[in-house]
């Protein structure tokens, strides 16, 4: 996979003159000279941030910086802003916005369920909800992440359903493909990289719950929270000392449902822990069962989740005929769940909105056609370059997305100036958020900055929105890339970086 790499040749010498020769007529560096080849900075930030990136343990890293006025659109630092970077997490500034423009910010998510009986009937030979890959059935936006399949089964029950047959899920909005094929497997059982389902709740996850024995050496127990049974969980967990430190390993089984988690925990000591669930509709379903049954339903049949595209639209044939619709879910507004996308930097929402951007404007919610309707929209309609961006996920866990700094800067200036850009600013982290990626960090800039951060091994960014001490508005995106360094040593590294770009705005 090609790498940006630090030009130190004629050309990169050729792209330094050039770059000496636009600062002189920028207003925003005039008589500004960098000491980094190819880096555009006014004279004082040219030196803070070629201090930065050229002091170990940075040294080694490939940067790249744009940043760029808000209002005149002067460029008031680039260096090799134009290369691509692996973005990790800023890849959600993609997915969210283009969500925002093509959707529109009164977009909600709805999940109706029908059943084939008349409302009032106490017998309901099959239950049909049709999954449209709503993510918000979960604790960050209900009560818990059971919330959901609670309300569904009174409102069945206040249907006057008594007696159920099949409970079918129609997952077939998001195709059968639940993992993206870029994915590290080692990532997957993981908490931040669960399956994507066009029907799910908890955010594809279960919480595990792990308590060690009193004696040393004794298996120690496992359990989940919520119902019973809806997920199989194979617990290799030993009783350490007391004191010790919990650890743990998660696998799913080859060629099964479960999941494998081995390690230790402390004597008497009760720890939880988030895991992906293997089948995350059949999770739900099973949820939902469970619910029923404790409502005084009974479910005589079995569980089925429709995948294939042909038996779903045959299934939806009938649902005007022989079925009645007995209720709809609705989710919040999607500005709510852009903000839980960006401010926790949350996966499998990202994922899950761009699967329903395929689904919504391409009839089959995959990655192949939700990355579609991402790149016609970026180009159309935003006017970035086609070859300034090539991307896999919507996430950022794919290692071989590739974002330009520059691209992302203009993709942060379309989103700007829409009429859902400050509802999109809005939903970003800023330093101190309780609960966001920037909770403990640039807390100087409290106020003044709405940023996305984003990082997996060896990877780390920071882009967004920065207003000087003199109001000045700047868009900026830094991105590193092969840091073979601590993610905390480039953090610290970027945010230098960061208050020396207000500072200097400040200036202007």
């Amino acid at each position: 996979m090609h790498q940006p790499q630090r030009s130190r040749t004629a050309a990169g010498r050729s792209r330094h003159a050039a770059a000496v020769l636009l600062c002189a007529i920028l207003p925003a560096c005039a008589g500004a000279r960098a000491a980094r080849p190819g880096l555009l900075a006014p004279a004082r930030l040219g030196a803070i941030i070629d201090s930065v990136v050229s002091s170990p343990p940075l040294d080694r890293t490939q940067w790249g910086i744009a940043v760029r006025d808000a209002e005149s659109g002067e460029w008031l630092v680039r260096l090799d802003a134009e290369r691509h970077f692996i973005p990790a997490s800023n890849t959600k500034l993609v997915v969210t916005a283009v969500a925002l423009g093509e959707l529109g910010p009164a977009f909600r998510y709805e999940t109706p369920v029908f059943a084939r009986a008349a409302v009032g009937d106490s017998m309901a030979d099959e239950l049909v909800i049709i999954g449209r890959g709503d993510p918000t059935f979960s604790a960050r936006f209900h009560g818990s992440d059971f919330t959901v399949t609670d309300s569904l089964a009174d409102r069945i029950a206040e249907a006057g359903v008594r007696r159920v047959g099949t409970i079918t899920i129609d997952a077939s909005f998001f195709g059968d493909r639940p993992v993206n094929g870029t994915w590290e497997v080692g990532d997957l059982p993981a908490a931040y990289a669960p399956p994507i389902d066009a029907f799910a709740i908890g955010e594809g996850t279960v919480q595990l719950v792990l308590s060690g024995a009193v004696t040393t050496g004794a298996p120690a127990r496992l359990g989940t929270a919520g119902p019973p049974g809806l997920q199989n969980v194979i617990g290799r967990i030993t009783t350490d000392t007391a004191g010790a430190r919990t650890q743990t390993s998660i696998d799913f089984l080859d060629r099964t449902d479960s999941v494998v988690i081995r390690g230790s925990i402390a004597a008497s000591r009760t720890d939880t822990l988030r895991v992906a669930v293997t089948r995350p509709a059949m999770f739900a379903a099973r949820a939902l069962e469970f619910a029923l049954r404790a409502r005084g339903v009974r479910v005589d049949g079995t569980v089925r989740i429709l995948t294939d595209s042909a038996e779903a639209m045959q299934l939806r044939h009938r649902l005007h005929a022989d079925y009645r619709r007995i209720t709809a879910l609705a989710s919040p507004p999607l500005p709510d769940i852009v903000a839980a996308i960006l401010r926790p930097s949350q996966n499998w929402i990202a994922e899950q909105l761009l699967k329903t951007l395929g689904g919504e404007r391409r009839g089959t919610g995959g990655w192949s056609t939700g990355l579609e309707v991402e790149r016609r929209y970026l180009i159309d309609r935003a006017g970035i370059d086609s070859a300034a961006f090539f991307l896999r996920d919507a996430s950022g866990l794919s290692p071989q997305n590739l974002l330009a700094p520059d691209a992302l800067v203009a993709i942060l200036a379309h989103a700007r100036a829409q009429p859902w850009g400050p509802a999109f600013r809005d939903a970003l982290p800023e330093p101190g958020m309780t609960d966001s990626t920037l909770e403990t960090r640039l807390l100087d800039l409290r106020g003044r900055l709405r940023a996305k951060t984003g990082s997996i091994t060896n990877v780390n960014t920071l882009s967004g929105y920065i207003t000087t001490a003199d109001g000045r508005q700047l868009i900026f995106s830094v991105m590193t890339n092969a840091s073979g360094a601590s993610a905390a040593a480039v953090r610290r590294g970027m945010d230098r970086i960061m208050e020396a770009i207000a500072a200097e705005g400040a200036r202007q």
